[in-house]
């Protein structure tokens, strides 16, 4: 009979199992501090998330001017429209100097120096400036004046604006000003068409048309002969007479309602009949003309002059050499027409 000799193990001692308990616990503790470790690094993962959200999308701005809301993050991308300061619009991005925003809808961007977190930071822009919060904003002081794409009379029409309406002046080029409407449309209307002072709503409708019509053709009058005045003394010239300091008659009275109206009446005398020839009348005797209105003599050589008033002509004398005042008497029959050019520019805005 074979015997097996089985090793009997011996009860552990008293240093034994405290040497067991602690190893144990450094274990459990080991594991706790993995666990403890694991969730701060899942929480850092979820705030690195959020703040990288965060800074892409930092809630609601201001604009502090008027400013453009381009395609993309570019001076040079194209434009979706203008809109005044004091706008809410929502961030959803950056891209450089450039904030991702959403306005009404329309995602576009806009150049950050011209956002605020602050909504009074508009006003206190303009505050800085000495300026105050309505310097800015204009009104439309008569009716269907044109908004034109460009500073000049040629260009397209981008919209007939109403009496009164409300705008923001961006900038003035000459005798032009670019303003932004209350729709977010922007474009160029001529200055003389815009009022600080708004006008008195309980005005009647014929008081309207004095203020929307004869007084601006009178304005455009008085401009005219303001600017033909500045001319006096230069010298006759057909050849030189788009250079400084020379004119032939068509160009000195061209001249004259181009810088009082921003419209060109014709180059010449018989342009300007054709393009003119509604508002021509007769004239018997010089006195019939009314200040500011034109003066032609279309029979023979052509001349053409601004009248002053009391029989006094301003025109390009070529027998003269030069810009000058010429008086006529009531027997006098040179000058065949008048020419109301004030009333065309006006119509023609």
């Amino acid at each position: 009979m074979n015997h097996v000799t089985a090793h009997t193990r011996q009860a552990a001692g008293p240093a034994q199992t405290s040497r067991r308990r602690h190893a144990l616990k450094i274990r459990a503790a080991r594991r706790n501090m993995g666990r403890i470790v694991s969730v701060c690094l899942a929480a850092c993962c979820l705030s690195s998330v959020h703040l990288l959200s965060s800074a892409g999308s930092a809630g609601q701005l201001y604009t502090t001017d008027g400013v453009n809301v381009r395609s993309q993050p570019s001076s040079e991308s194209s434009v979706y429209f203008a809109i005044p300061a004091g706008t809410a619009v929502a961030r959803t991005g950056q891209s450089g100097n450039w904030i991702a925003v959403n306005v009404d809808g329309v995602d576009g961007y806009i150049y950050k120096d011209y956002l605020s977190e602050d909504p009074d930071a508009a006003y206190k822009a303009s505050a800085d400036t000495g300026e105050t919060a309505d310097a800015d904003h204009s009104f439309i002081n008569s009716t269907e004046v044109n908004l034109r794409a460009e500073a000049n009379s040629h260009c397209s029409v981008l919209a007939v604006l109403d009496m009164n309406e409300t705008v923001a002046v961006l900038s003035t080029e000459g005798n032009w000003t670019r303003i932004l409407r209350q729709n977010g449309q922007e474009g160029y209307v001529y200055s003389i068409y815009l009022g600080d002072n708004k006008p008195a709503a309980e005005e009647s409708e014929e008081a309207d048309v004095q203020i929307s019509r004869e007084d601006c053709i009178d304005k455009f009058r008085s401009l005219a002969i303001s600017y033909a005045e500045g001319r006096i003394g230069d010298t006759y010239s057909q050849e030189l007479r788009d250079t400084d300091g020379y004119a032939d008659c068509s160009s000195l009275v061209r001249d004259s309602f181009l810088s009082a109206s921003g419209i060109l009446i014709g180059n010449t005398t018989t342009d300007q009949a054709d393009t003119m020839s509604g508002y021509f009348y007769d004239v018997n005797k010089i006195t019939d003309a009314a200040p500011g209105d034109l003066l032609y003599h279309l029979s023979g050589d052509h001349h053409a002059g601004i009248y002053l008033g009391s029989g006094q002509v301003l025109h390009a004398s070529q027998n003269a050499g030069t810009v000058k005042i010429s008086s006529y008497s009531d027997e006098s029959s040179y000058w065949e027409y008048g020419c109301n050019a004030a009333a065309y520019c006006f119509d023609a805005q």
